[in-house]
């Protein structure tokens, strides 16, 4: 797969022959090693964080040899600037109707979901959330989610592993336009269902970890047809029971409510909110602590995207580009390199 991946790029960014920068006709076109050495900079360049990409082959003190060792730096700048993922030729344009915002990452994108079912089998637990890959640029995908820490970025709907963070599967929202939600339907219930249907984890007893934009009680009975469970936070304007709604808790204080399989609960930790959560799969137990175990296996579990996103940012320096897709193209060879790391 590495082999394939790197040959069909290196076919693509040996196509720019053709530009005005003379020095890569001198230099002769881009081999398999080389394109190596250059994915291999990229990582080290997210070990090793500096201001500019100069740095990396500035002599003196803080010189960092390895860097010219493997080439020089108007080559690294050259395979930069010429680094594609399809031919420009056949990307449609804006007032094309068959437009796709994401076409120029889209086929790495494709090929990280494809390899991960082939490498490894997530354990039972999983969680699901969005991500958000930080960029300003004038995009019809840009969101602004003032409580990330990026604020302006492209967002991915990521399913992963609970404990190790492993990414199984990811999308990316193309915005209202491009991905219309069907009548009688909400985002978020058909996010969970599309990832979980795409990633063929239904009916299999996997138990889904979802925070409070994506849970209900209708998307948990949903869930439950197809052998799935799901625990999640609940917000207070979902249906729901009264008694869980508006509850009269004092600190410290829970109350359960079951139908059947599914399990409703609302708790308050000292003069705090109360917290509501629905789940499938735990019982109406209280831990030592005083704690319902629905809501200590929630938060123990939850932050799998968040892992996710740390491991990324190890590798990812998060340079600014003048391009989009290359931005989020880094973002996803981080992933790659992620998950090549958890598969050996």
């Amino acid at each position: 797969y590495a082999r394939s991946f790197i040959k069909t790029n290196m076919q693509r960014i040996n196509r720019c022959r053709h530009s005005r920068v003379h020095q890569w006709i001198k230099t002769g076109p881009l081999t398999i090693n080389e394109f190596k050495g250059f994915l291999a900079a990229i990582y080290n360049m997210g070990l090793n964080k500096r201001p500019t990409l100069q740095c990396y082959w500035r002599k003196g003190k803080q010189e960092y040899k390895w860097f010219r060792k493997m080439f020089p730096r108007n080559r690294f700048q050259l395979i930069l600037k010429f680094l594609h993922v399809v031919d420009n030729r056949k990307v449609s344009g804006r007032n094309d109707p068959t437009y796709d915002p994401s076409a120029k990452f889209k086929p790495i994108l494709d090929s990280l979901n494809m390899r991960s079912k082939y490498l490894y089998t997530p354990e039972r637990n999983l969680s699901i959330d969005e991500s958000l890959v930080g960029t300003r640029a004038r995009s019809v995908m840009t969101q602004y989610i003032p409580s990330k820490s990026h604020k302006f970025g492209i967002k991915l709907w990521m399913l992963v592993e609970s404990i190790s963070g492993y990414l199984i599967h990811s999308t990316v929202y193309r915005g209202r336009r491009f991905d219309p939600v069907p009548d009688g339907e909400l985002q978020s219930s058909m996010v969970v269902k599309s990832l979980l249907n795409v990633s063929c984890l239904f009916d299999k007893g996997y138990h889904v970890f979802c925070d409070s934009f994506f849970s209900s009680l209708s998307l948990a009975s949903e869930l439950l047809l197809n052998r799935t469970f799901m625990t999640g936070t609940l917000r207070s304007n979902r249906p729901m029971p009264q008694r869980i709604k508006n509850p009269e808790l004092r600190p410290d204080e829970y109350v359960f409510m079951r139908r059947q399989e599914t399990l409703v609960c609302a708790y308050r930790q000292n003069k705090r909110k109360p917290v509501r959560l629905v789940s499938t799969f735990c019982k109406a137990g209280v831990s030592p602590r005083g704690k319902p175990t629905a809501i200590e296996s929630y938060s123990k579990n939850m932050g799998g995207v968040d892992r996710n996103d740390m491991f990324t940012a190890f590798y990812n320096d998060e340079r600014k580009t003048v391009k989009m897709w290359k931005k989020i193209m880094f973002n996803l060879f981080s992933k790659i390199h992620d998950k090549c790391v958890h598969s050996l």
